[in-house]
């Protein structure tokens, strides 16, 4: 039975932060959500337009409802809104006082609106802080909570020292809003200082991140991990849901706390699926990035599946070290690895699946090696060879090259929009097109009866990979090719 999380904290209309953000990231991971609403907020991604804090005594009749019912593992809570809410929530708390409680000090929305009434901070330290397991500021709020300017990691720990002081286990000073390109946390505990590192992401769409990743640390210590263990996990899994965030709404656009689920099953339980969006990668058309960076780049991209492109002779070892060292850099924004021609590689990498071409071992062979929940696809240039892909266990058919492309020395016999529409119409199995695919093709490539497109060269040879990826989602994104559930593991 999945554990159950307590999130007590505001409702956000527009539903990217809030309480609906963390019913998002508890369920997503592997929780059950329960809630107690602290007030009510009229918001959009443009900002706050109203907000009215809820009577303390319907705050501690919901938490009452929970907590008498429900065998709650973990309780999270974000925006209190005013001191009598706040002694409300401590008072309620008090009866369960062994309950793992992350503290998450919303003080300020992302606009800029104030949510918290500036005579509940003293309430605060005073009331919740000695109750909490972990309180998770970022850079504002704890330079407003120990007074002190922070403005790297090292003025993060002395923060985190200072608050760690008003007596709970763990401080969390989350540094998103550092201005170097490396996100890093800070937690801070009786043991000693830990730095949880991540590259920063380049997006606008980060509604939402505090609530999202202070309610996978709760979801996480109610399945039993330890406060490192904890926050370790939902700091890949916060990284993701920013990886991921869209355009939704005029302003920034909220996280997606679900992105694994929409690009690969992190439990195993559902069918493979090919996604949406496949990078290649290479070594050879370009000399500057190598086939990891070039992976975790695109990952950060929005791109859903990385097929690991090596035509060079090289030993099998050092090809599973290759694959090995993108799964670690990808697999925490919940993307997935196929490994070209190479089944060997693939079982031997733990990677996600295979793609086979025309003279690598038949499909049959590759299911039966790699499992049923492996991802397997193979190459399709004609209307032959989409009638025998049709026959067989694979998951997805890479059809191409649609246009001219001299990453394979084609640029004549090319499919065309017309050849891609007859092929998809007769493969059973979703259709990922591939040759010479930019942006302002995707709509046609789709409308053609694709579900996905590969890409190389157009990522690859790119002077910005990441944002070279970024433009390709956002237009399978507006082109309505929502990534699909695979099996990412």
């Amino acid at each position: 039975m999945r554990p159950a999380v307590l999130s007590i904290a505001g409702s956000d209309s527009s539903g990217g932060a809030g309480i609906q953000a963390d019913i998002k990231a508890i369920e997503a991971n592997g929780c059950h959500a329960a809630t107690a609403i602290t007030a009510i907020t009229a918001q959009n991604s443009v900002g706050v337009h109203r907000a009215e804090v809820l009577a303390p005594d319907l705050v501690r009749d919901q938490i009452r409802a929970v907590l008498d019912d429900l065998d709650v593992r973990a309780i999270k809570s974000g925006m209190l809104g005013n001191a009598a809410v706040v002694r409300a929530v401590a008072d309620t708390m008090a009866r369960w006082p062994d309950v793992p409680y992350v503290l998450d000090p919303v003080m300020v929305s992302q606009t800029g609106h104030a949510l918290f009434d500036a005579a509940a901070i003293d309430e605060l330290k005073v009331r919740l802080f000695p109750r909490a397991w972990v309180v998770t500021p970022n850079v504002h709020e704890a330079q407003v909570l120990a007074g002190l300017e922070i403005l790297g990691p090292a003025d993060a720990r002395r923060a985190g020292e200072a608050l760690l002081r008003l007596g709970p286990r763990a401080v969390l000073v989350k540094g998103g809003h550092f201005r170097d390109r490396r996100a890093t946390d800070v937690l801070v505990t009786a043991d000693g200082t830990r730095e949880y590192e991540a590259q920063a992401i380049d997006t606008p769409h980060t509604h939402g991140t505090g609530c999202t990743y202070a309610s996978a640390v709760a979801a996480q210590l109610a399945r039993g991990r330890s406060i490192a263990d904890a926050i370790d996990r939902a700091k890949s899994f916060i990284t993701g849901a920013i990886a991921h965030g869209a355009a939704i709404g005029r302003g920034p656009g909220p996280t997606d706390p679900f992105h694994a689920w929409r690009r690969g099953d992190p439990g195993g339980n559902g069918p493979p699926s090919a996604g949406t969006l496949h990078v290649l990668t290479d070594e050879t058309l370009q000399s500057r990035w190598t086939h990891e960076q070039i992976a975790r780049m695109a990952a950060e991209g929005g791109a859903d599946t990385i097929q690991l492109r090596e035509k060079r002779v090289r030993s099998t070892d050092s090809l599973v070290a290759v694959a090995r060292a993108i799964t670690r850099s990808i697999r925490p924004l919940g993307v997935r690895l196929v490994i070209d021609d190479r089944v060997d590689v693939a079982l031997l990498a733990g990677a996600d699946g295979v793609h086979l071409g025309a003279g690598d071992c038949d499909t049959a062979t590759a299911r039966a090696r790699l499992g049923p929940q492996a991802i397997i696809g193979v190459t399709v240039h004609d209307l032959e060879r989409a009638g025998r892909a049709e026959r067989e266990p694979a998951d997805y058919a890479g059809v191409g090259a649609v246009f001219g492309t001299s990453s394979k020395g084609v640029r004549t016999g090319v499919l065309g929009l017309d050849g891609l529409r007859e092929i998809a119409a007769r493969l059973a199995q979703p259709v990922i097109a591939i040759g010479g695919i930019d942006p302002a093709r995707v709509a046609s490539v789709l409308a053609a009866g694709a579900s996905g497109i590969a890409v190389l060269s157009s990522v690859v040879c790119a002077p910005d990979p990441r944002a070279a990826t970024r433009a390709l989602r956002d237009a399978l994104d507006r082109a309505g090719a929502a990534p699909a559930r695979g099996a990412a593991r």
